[in-house]
């Protein structure tokens, strides 16, 4: 492969996405901007949807966006930019373009996008809440320096045409990750998100013999998620405190279910492969409860971070809103269990936002339907024998059923 100075240029494929091509991609781009600007025109609102209209310590603020920082950022070391289609890793190499050039830019795309989405977050909160110019300066530091920590972590100290990251990901690596892309694209086509569970990775030991076993294998090969899980129990632990205006039994319910989702992969791969499930022996009923308790287990120990966080800042949770917590372990094992999408007669309806198959709605929101159900009924009401009698029930249909 010979490296020259030429810019790639892939034949027949949009600049920037279409962006200005005068279709539906103008169209949306131009919807997501004017909706981004307009909402510093409404800084009322936001104030009172999140601080209640109370003044907010910027410490609080200055830490939450600071752990936004570290979660949005550190994902790049997922190196999810790493892939490029066959064909166009065949045409590049047949025509002597240098394909590191390509994957490259999509380093710094993929980098100034994070950049972007987290500083506008910073600077709505910023600008609802009020806060002093020093903690706006604060915030650029704590974004800049970020970014500039995580990219040798990420891409290397190199050129910034031909990164180390890029020269080093070979030709099976750049498939290997755009086979997984089409995975992701094909699940969000066809409305099946449990095919965007992430796979394991080798798990050392001995063979799997019981049942407990194999939901531990499948939470061991994917421990590679547990640092993004503990920095999420640190979000919502600061969010808890820097929000006062957002209930904390939604914090805790979508902090819960984001950080336990990708564990869900193990019994999400049984549940797409029903000849596996034959192969095991066992009952759904038995697969449902073992991989239950391994995600109480989780659970428990996400809810220790986040129990931590909030003694730390002096602020504790509010009891109603701790049953969240394995309200939204049973969501992520009800998501990762439903069945295969059924694509006969889905029953088309007329919505506000045009015409929509009921049935594939429904499959695609099982799971966060019941999770969204408990945590209205614990942030609309106290803690007492109703709700706990509500929130065991929704549990015990996530795990049964």
């Amino acid at each position: 492969m010979t490296a020259t100075a030429t810019r790639v240029r892939v034949p027949g494929r949009a600049r920037l996405g279409g962006v200005f091509s005068g279709d539906t991609p103008t169209f949306v781009a131009l919807f997501a901007l004017g909706w981004l600007v307009t909402t510093f025109f409404q800084l009322d609102w936001w104030r009172a949807v999140l601080f209640a209209g109370s003044a907010v310590p910027a410490p609080a603020l200055l830490g939450l966006f600071a752990a936004l920082v570290a979660l949005g950022l550190g994902s790049l070391l997922g190196r999810s930019f790493l892939w490029a289609e066959p064909a166009v890793l065949t045409w590049l190499d047949f025509t002597g373009h240098d394909r590191v050039r390509l994957v490259s830019g999509r380093v710094w795309t993929v980098w100034s996008a994070r950049l972007l989405v987290l500083g506008y977050v910073g600077a709505l909160l910023a600008a609802a809440a009020g806060v002093p110019s020093w903690t706006w300066w604060t915030g650029i530091g704590l974004l800049g320096v970020g970014s500039l920590v995580v990219l040798p972590l990420a891409a290397g100290v190199g050129p910034p045409l031909r990164l180390p990251v890029a020269v080093s990901a070979g030709r099976q690596r750049l498939v290997d990750g755009w086979a997984a892309r089409v995975v992701r694209l094909v699940s969000v086509t066809f409305l099946d998100p449990t095919m965007m569970l992430p796979s394991a990775g080798p798990v050392p030991g001995r063979p799997v013999r019981s049942l407990v076993a194999l939901a531990l294998v499948g939470v061991l090969g994917r421990l590679r998620f547990a640092v993004p899980a503990l920095l999420l129990g640190v979000v919502v632990a600061l969010a808890h405190v820097a929000l006062p205006g957002l209930p904390d039994a939604l914090l805790v319910g979508i902090g819960a279910f984001a950080a336990l989702l990708p564990f869900g992969g193990g019994i999400g791969q049984l549940w797409r492969s029903p000849g596996l499930r034959r192969w095991l022996d066992a009952s759904d009923v038995a697969l449902r409860a073992w991989h239950a308790v391994v995600f109480a287990v989780l659970a428990l120990a996400w809810g220790l971070v986040v129990l931590a966080g909030t003694l730390l800042l002096g602020s504790p949770l509010a009891g109603a809103a701790w049953l969240a917590i394995p309200l939204a372990a049973a969501a992520v094992l009800r998501t990762a269990t439903r069945p295969p999408v059924d694509y006969d007669a889905p029953g088309i309806t007329d919505t506000p936002f045009g015409q929509a198959p009921v049935r594939l709605v429904a499959q695609v929101v099982r799971g966060p339907d019941l999770g969204a159900v408990g945590v209205w009924v614990l942030a609309a009401a106290p803690l007492g024998l109703v709700t706990v009698l509500v929130t065991g029930a929704l549990i015990a249909w996530c795990v049964l059923r």
